[in-house]
C-alpha cells in the first residue's frame, strides 16, 4: 500500500487545484494508494492574544479558538476530497497547527507516507529555487518530496 499526502495551504487555491491534480495523477493506477489531505493552521507565537494576532486589532472582542479553526479547515479538505480524490483512494484529512514544515515531516511521519506532494509560493531572492517550507520539507522528510509550482 502506497500512502501520499497532498500539503494544501487553503489561502492558496491557485496551487491547491495544481497540488490535488498532481497528487491524484500520481496515486492513480497504484494499487492501493491512499491519499491524505493536509494542512497547517499557523501556531500563534505563546503570549500572544489569539484575539489580537488574528483580527490585527489593539482591542480584538471575538475569540478565535484554535479547535474551531482546525474543524473548520478539516471540512475544507473533506469537500475538496469529494470533488477531487477518487472515493476508493481517499484515506482522510490531517489538521495541525504549528509550524508548517514540522508538522507536515511529523504527519508524515506519523502515516508512514511514502510520498508528500506540496506547492511551491513564487520565489522571493531569498527563497529563489523553493518556498521556505517546500524546501524544509524536501530537506526533513524521510520520504520523496514532490514540489508542484
Amino acid at each position: 500500500m502506497t500512502k501520499y499526502l497532498a500539503a494544501i495551504d487553503l489561502e492558496d487555491e491557485e496551487s491547491l487545484e495544481k497540488i490535488i491534480t498532481g497528487a491524484v495523477k500520481m496515486a492513480t493506477g497504484v494499487e492501493g494508494a491512499q491519499m491524505y489531505l493536509m494542512t497547517v493552521v499557523p501556531g500563534i507565537h505563546p503570549g500572544i492574544d489569539q484575539r489580537y494576532a488574528v483580527r490585527g486589532e489593539m482591542h480584538g472582542s471575538a475569540d478565535y479558538p484554535m479547535q474551531k479553526w482546525k474543524d473548520e479547515a478539516a471540512v475544507s479538505l473533506k469537500e475538496i476530497a469529494e470533488q477531487h480524490v477518487p472515493a476508493d483512494m481517499f484515506a482522510g484529512v490531517v489538521v495541525e497547527n504549528g509550524t508548517v514544515y514540522r508538522e507536515i515531516v511529523e504527519a508524515a511521519k506519523d502515516l508512514n507516507i511514502e510520498q508528500i506532494i506540496m506547492g511551491a509560493h513564487r520565489p522571493s531572492l531569498a527563497d529563489f529555487l523553493l518556498g521556505p517550507n517546500s524546501a524544509r520539507v524536501a530537506r526533513h522528510a524521510e520520504c520523496t518530496v514532490t514540489v508542484v509550482r
